[in-house]
Order: structure tokens, then C-alpha cells, then sequence
């Protein structure tokens, strides 16, 4: 539902119709988990349109205006309990439209809570608030070098990120970028020591820095002891850093670091993750 939709009802059903909505997604997350050990899968990305609107400050409402709330909770708490049950671990992937690292207060604010929101969801499904469940997050901003340095960018970020919630801070991570300033040399220099970051394949050949032999290692020691969640893709040849929609080889970085966690980030999804599984590996 969008915006929108919500506005053309009035309130009280538009708040049961939504509620509805997201009542039926949490039953598909449930759905979803339950027919991947299967499939040989052991790692699912949470969505973040589950709950559509409820962070839309225009709409004031919280998730405890839902009618189903109890009966989404349940469900999330169920859907949590398998997953561990199962050992499948899980992770979230918030918008590009949050930058904490953004010059407009608007939009820090907006962003603050909607990672707040995506983090309570995880919060919902029973996740530890630490690296096990991480929520990724892009930079979305290269720092403008005309007007401040690197560091004051950095403690601009640092300083959104701790008004976040303490769910959100322990399990923010980062990733490099396929494209501006935080190529994976930088990512780590300046934000190495204060995160845990995201190492993606496909934004390191678009944005190249230092070799990826190097730049794994790194990136596998910013999470302690917690297995680390990278991101494995490969573009068009049309458009190199558009997804393609199934692998065609296995790189050698995924090979070599296999005990890693590696989404797949191919359009065709569930089909080319099972593609993968039965040809590449």
C-alpha cells in the first residue's frame, strides 16, 4: 500500500486494509523460511517493505495502531523460531533513501527511524542485537572534499548513528560502494575500525581500489567472531553495474571464502540462488 492508497480510504479501514497486508507478508516470511532447508539454503534477507507506510511521518501511526499487531508479532516470533530451529541466519538490507550521513536534518531524522523501525522487526523475529543479524547499509553520499574533510564526513555519520536506537547501532554494517568515494580502501580506512563492513563483488569491479585478495581479509576482520555477510553478483554486459539476473561462473573470491555468508544479488532470485547450487557448487 502506498501513501496514496492509505489517503483515498478513510483511516479506520485504510489502517485494517494495511494492517491486513502486512499480517499476510509476515505469514509469506514464515512461508518462505519454511521451504528453504530444502532448497539447501541457510541465509534469508528480511525485506524491508514488510511493514509499507507505518514509518511515513505524514500518516502518524505507529505498528501499535495495527488492528493485527498481536497476530503479526506471532507470526514474526513463529517465523524467528524456525529460522533458528533451522539454523538459517538473517540479515536486512535498508533503502538507499536512509543517509545518516546526509546534510538535510530531515533527512537524518527520517532515516533514523526508519532504521529504528527495520531493526524492531528483527527485534520482532527474536534476533540477538549484534552481527549475527546485521542490517546494511550504504553510505549513499561521497563527501563533498570542497567544503569538509573525510573525518568531519565520518563523525557527521557517527554522530546520526548513535541517536539510533541500540539495536541499530550494534548491528549496522557498510558496504562499498560501485561507484564515488567509498571504494573498499576507503571504507575500511575510515570507517574500518568503527564498523563492520560489507564486501560486494560487483561494486568492487565497478569501483576498483585495492586488490579484492586484499580487501576480503579486511573486510572479514571488521566482524570479530561473527561470520561475515558479503555480497555476490556480477552485471550486464550492457550495463556493468546493473544485476544480472543468473550467475555465470562462480568467482574466485566466493570459492575462496566460502565460510562466509554470500547473498546472491541476481534479479532472478530463488531461481538463480537454486541455479547456483545445483551447477556451481
Amino acid at each position: 500500500m502506498t501513501r496514496k492508497g492509505f489517503n483515498a480510504r478513510p483511516r479506520k479501514d485504510a489502517l485494517a486494509l494495511l494492517s491486513a497486508r502486512i499480517l499476510h507478508n509476515t505469514t509469506v516470511v514464515a512461508a518462505t523460511l519454511g521451504s528453504m532447508v530444502g532448497n539447501g539454503i541457510r541465509h534469508y534477507r528480511v525485506s524491508s517493505s514488510i511493514f509499507p507506510c507505518v514509518t511515513d511521518a505524514t500518516l502518524h501511526m505507529t505498528v501499535a495502531d495495527l488492528p493485527d499487531i498481536d497476530a503479526i508479532r506471532a507470526n514474526l516470533r513463529g517465523a524467528g523460531n524456525l529460522a533458528r530451529a533451522m539454523s538459517i541466519s538473517l540479515s536486512c538490507h535498508p533503502d538507499q533513501f536512509n543517509v545518516l550521513s546526509s546534510y538535510n536534518p530531515l533527512t537524518v531524522e527520517r532515516s533514523i527511524k526508519e532504521l529504528n523501525h527495520q531493526s524492531a522487526v528483527l527485534d520482532m523475529l527474536g534476533c540477538a542485537q549484534d552481527l549475527s543479524s546485521p542490517m546494511c547499509l550504504h553510505l549513499n553520499k561521497t563527501p563533498d572534499l570542497k567544503c569538509e574533510t573525510v573525518h568531519d564526513y565520518r563523525e557527521r555519520f557517527l554522530s546520526s548513528l548513535s541517536r539510533c536506537n541500540a539495536g541499530v547501532r550494534a548491528r549496522l554494517v557498510l558496504e562499498n560502494e560501485d561507484k564515488g568515494y567509498w571504494t573498499t580502501q576507503q571504507l575500511h580506512c575510515w570507517f574500518g575500525a568503527h564498523r563492520a563492513l560489507v564486501y560486494d563483488n560487483l561494486h568492487d569491479k565497478c569501483n576498483p581500489s585495492i586488490d579484492e585478495n586484499v580487501a576480503v581479509p579486511l573486510f572479514r576482520q571488521t566482524w570479530g567472531n561473527h561470520t561475515p555477510v558479503f555480497h555476490w553478483s556480477e552485471g550486464t554486459a550492457a550495463k556493468p553495474r546493473s544485476h544480472a539476473g543468473r550467475a555465470s561462473h562462480m568467482p574466485a573470491i566466493v570459492s575462496a571464502n566460502s565460510d562466509c555468508i554470500w547473498e546472491v544479488e541476481l534479479k532472478d532470485k530463488d531461481y538463480a540462488i537454486c541455479e547456483i547450487l545445483n551447477t556451481l557448487i
